[in-house]
């Protein structure tokens, strides 16, 4: 009776199951589905394919495409075939194309190669290194005389190269395009960027190194001062000649005085070129210090050897000096790729009016003022009021937002986040984009926003050329709690919410990869500090994306940067994103034009930050019906450092750190 009893019991156990499986939802089958894939459960994958097939479910390509990556090397042409024209057109068919293009590099497949490379869409990033190697090696086999060049530029970017990329080194270095002064050049640049892998790859490459070198790149990596106080560097080679190069700029990196001193003691050991870059890295690192002899650096040293970073500073070390003459010279010098951004447009613009040259400045600013950018309202606001080319918006309506919505990829992406896989529907949602003109980017996020999905909306709108609806581009969602937490600090709303749109785009759930959470993208450790001071028993960090939490530990911050800076608001944004004393730091020792203090900054991510901020916030005034300002008043002066304050200055709370 027991035995029957419990017989029964795992009978219904099993039902149960049973039933459970067949009633799930398909977000549940979906996040079942992905374990299944994670854990490489084949079998468990196959019947949550199967259950989602039977359903119709949108959600079924995803399914399809993990079961594919678990058993390419069993996959016929047919399979691919067959899962491409039931998804044409789509996100996944594009990388189930990758894949497949990957399998058919590996077995050098080239003809077959070249006709799958064929279908994806010109618009369609290849990102995966591995298969642009493939592409120039398919290339090389099938004598295109483009591949040479695609290749030799693939390497000069100096991207970390996957094993997939060795038959294409293989490859250039047997027709001689991989000779040996190329080599030297990629293994140069490898040590600049401190990918040692890197280098150590192309040294293995040449004929002038042997395997002492590989140690020597560790110890160098390791200790730059003490692998140089060894002295067991042999200078017969270029190769181990580089590493004094390596050893100068890290140093030039910590201390530019201690960078002198090694130059000084080893240049004796160096030829002309190499003396020339290392003089180049030195004078990099002092501009990025903001160090007064970085211009003289860079005058001294021969043009030619300079990469497109080192003409950056080597404008921006201008830029600070207000050197007007020499910053038009360089920008002037400088690569045409370089020159054509539109920050040196600007300033090249700013040059010519400093040195009065009013008709060529202005013919800059003309074209400058069209574009929608930073750059281009700093240009509008130079120029004055002057009849342009007016600006062309377009306003969606309901039965195109309706139409947009029926699309297979939408309902795809309306169940991606009814099974919270928010980052695969952002990537649909990014593809969705580039194939789209200006006005169904507008009516897409029109959807979007409708829908609630407010970085989607920004990303749409964000991403037209010539069309614009600008009320998409920049929303104003959660008004209630901004309009409140900025008169309760009695701080610019518009700042909070260019703040915002740049830290999260309004996704309170959101979460960095250092851990800032929420709308304000506030680091735990800070967020900690604020609720203390503001008496908020309790706090714990799942607080982080309460909406009203989360804005008021971030406006306080905002308080609190902006009244350590006396009401500056460029400085405090620098501050959100890289602490106070950073942005301390880079105030100079004379007043600054806030426009110059923000190009100057030496961090990328925050110097792009706090242009993008400040741009936010002279476009968010008149939308929310603030007094409005012109973006260089909003910008500033920045006031004259204070150099024993510097020395001085520690804070306890930092928004991010930065290398």
């Amino acid at each position: 009776m027991k035995t029957k009893l419990n017989s029964l019991l795992v009978l219904a156990a099993c039902l149960l199951a049973m039933t459970r499986s067949v009633f799930a939802g398909d977000s549940e089958v979906y996040v079942q589905a992905k374990q299944a894939y994670q854990s490489r459960n084949l079998p468990q994958l196959v019947e949550a394919t199967e259950t989602l097939r039977q359903r119709r479910s949108p959600l079924l390509p995803y399914l399809q495409y993990w079961q594919m990556i678990l058993t390419l090397d069993q996959l016929s042409y047919d399979q691919v075939q067959a899962f491409l024209q039931e998804n044409n057109e789509s996100l996944l068919s594009q990388r189930v194309r990758e894949l497949w293009l990957k399998r058919l590099g590996r077995v050098q497949f080239w003809d077959q190669f070249v006709e799958v490379r064929a279908q994806i869409p010109i618009y369609y990033s290849f990102n995966d290194l591995g298969n642009q190697c493939y592409q120039v090696q398919a290339g090389i086999a099938l004598d295109d005389p483009n591949a040479y060049e695609d290749g030799k530029k693939l390497l000069l970017d100096g991207k970390d190269l996957p094993a997939d990329c060795q038959g294409m080194m293989e490859a250039l270095q047997q027709v001689g395009v991989l000779d040996e002064k190329l080599l030297l050049t990629l293994y140069r640049d490898a040590l600049f960027s401190n990918k040692t892998g890197l280098a150590k790859v192309l040294a293995k490459r040449s004929s002038k190194t042997d395997a002492g070198i590989f140690k020597q790149i560790d110890e160098m990596a390791q200790n730059p001062a003490l692998a140089l106080k060894k002295g067991n560097i042999q200078q017969r080679s270029a190769y181990s000649r580089a590493l004094y190069l390596y050893a100068i700029h890290r140093q030039a990196k910590a201390d530019i005085n201690v960078a002198k001193a090694s130059y000084q003691k080893y240049s004796g050991l160096l030829d002309n070129e190499e003396k020339q870059l290392a003089q180049a890295y030195i004078a990099l690192e002092a501009a990025r210090k903001h160090e007064p002899e970085a211009l003289q650096g860079f005058n001294r040293v021969n043009a030619s050897i300079l990469s497109s970073e080192q003409w950056e500073w080597y404008a921006r070390s201008a830029l600070r000096q207000q050197d007007w003459e020499r910053l038009l010279k360089v920008i002037n010098d400088m690569p045409a790729v370089l020159a054509e951004e539109a920050a040196w447009r600007y300033w090249k613009a700013r040059a010519l009016i400093a040195k009065g040259q009013m008709a060529d400045a202005n013919q800059i600013l003309a074209k400058l003022s069209q574009e929608r950018h930073f750059y281009g309202w700093l240009a509008a606001e130079d120029l004055g009021p002057v009849a342009g080319e007016p600006m062309v918006t377009y306003q969606p309506a309901d039965e195109e937002v309706r139409q947009f919505a029926r699309q297979p990829v939408i309902k795809r992406m309306e169940a991606l986040f009814d099974a919270d896989a928010r980052y695969e529907a952002r990537l649909e949602w990014m593809y969705l984009l580039e194939a789209l003109d200006d006005p169904t980017r507008i009516v897409a996020a029109q959807y979007a926003l409708l829908k609630g999905w407010y970085d989607l909306a920004v990303l749409a709108a964000d991403k037209t050329s010539r069309t614009h609806n600008f009320e998409l581009r920049y929303p104003t969602p959660y008004r209630d709690y901004l309009q409140k937490a900025s008169r309760s600090r009695a701080i610019d709303e518009a700042w909070v919410y260019g703040i915002i749109r740049q830290e999260s785009r309004f996704m309170h759930y959101a979460k960095s990869s250092v851990g800032a959470g929420g709308l304000m993208q506030v680091m735990p450790a800070t967020a900690k500090w604020i609720a203390k001071k503001l008496g908020l028993n309790g706090y714990h960090d799942g607080m982080l994306h309460d909406i009203d939490t989360n804005v008021n530990l971030g406006t306080y911050y905002m308080r609190y940067t902006l009244d350590t800076f006396n009401g500056q608001e460029v400085m405090a944004t620098a501050a959100y994103n890289a602490g106070p004393s950073r942005a301390r730091r880079w105030a100079a020792n004379t007043p600054l034009e806030g426009a110059i203090y923000a190009e100057t900054i030496p961090f990328s991510e925050t110097r792009n930050y706090v242009k993008k901020v400040l741009a936010n916030a002279h476009m968010y005034a008149p939308r929310l019906g603030l007094p409005t300002l012109t973006l260089k008043k909003r910008l500033g002066v920045i006031p004259a450092r204070a150099v024993a304050e510097v020395e001085n200055v520690t804070t306890t709370i930092v928004i991010s750190e930065q290398e």
